[in-house]
């Protein structure tokens, strides 16, 4: 019996002309760049991670972490096999590193975790976009089964404050119980499984390709909050809406 798959792969000529209108974009008086912000981001990552376990890294190598050249060229790549509603999925996309060391057995789970920053929360209104940046971590985390993020809370100049670290599963109960509950998760799995059935109705698998998972996550992401402006709970109909009035898929 024949096996039908769809790949996905990201569109990068738009995502490289994004990049450029957005590094084109004045900043405005009192605020910091994108490019910057991305910085800051990458010299989290380079100050946070060693390439090889503690015991095995050299002492001069720890302490000197804060003079290192920041890059952002190393990167695990995991691919994961995975099913959302009726669709069975198999996802490729970047992690940021390992809690401890790789399972001798290639079938065990890999102890991955995810590095992000945010600025330090200040106000009722920093809270709510803080909890909304969350849902980008989590689903992005969720897809490829990344059991942890650490959130490196920095101030408006980068400097860093302080450290929150999440397990990936409790974020949509933390939001509801401690946060403003501005998103629910259940309601943004419930909408891709539905996006994902309305976009293949004759493939065995579908196949994201690197770069498409974060896109795909991003966009799930954005629908969510056109959701949840609209006050819409019929997903289905939501898509059929917005696929006629746009002429448009999520593929375009």
């Amino acid at each position: 019996m024949p096996i039908f798959q769809s790949f996905i792969e990201e569109n990068h000529a738009h995502k490289l002309e994004s990049r450029q209108t957005q590094h084109n974009q004045l900043v405005q008086q009192g605020t910091v760049s994108q490019d910057l912000m991305s910085y800051w981001g990458y010299k989290f990552e380079t100050i946070s991670l060693l390439p090889a376990p503690w015991a095995e890294t050299s002492r001069d190598y720890i302490e000197s972490r804060e003079d290192l050249t920041v890059s952002n060229s190393a990167q695990y790549c995991s691919v994961v096999k995975t099913g959302i509603g009726e669709s069975k999925l198999i996802l490729g996309g970047e992690v940021d590193a390992i809690w401890d060391t790789k399972p001798p057995d290639p079938s065990s789970p890999i102890n991955w975790v995810e590095l992000k920053t945010a600025a330090t929360p200040l106000s009722d209104r920093d809270i709510l976009k803080y909890e909304r940046k969350l849902l980008k971590f989590w689903i992005q985390s969720f897809v490829l089964g990344v059991p942890k993020i650490i959130v490196g809370f920095r101030s408006k100049e980068g400097v860093l404050q302080s450290l929150e670290e999440l397990e990936t599963a409790q974020i949509p109960r933390l939001v509801k119980a401690k946060g403003k509950g501005s998103w629910d998760g259940n309601v943004c799995i419930n909408f891709t499984a539905v996006f994902l059935d309305c976009m293949v109705t004759s493939c065995d698998f579908i196949v994201l390709g690197w770069g498409a998972c974060g896109a795909l996550c991003s966009w799930v992401t954005n629908a969510y909050w056109e959701l949840d402006r609209a006050k819409c709970d019929d997903y289905r109909g939501w898509w059929d809406l917005a696929d006629t009035e746009k002429g448009e898929g999520a593929g375009g």
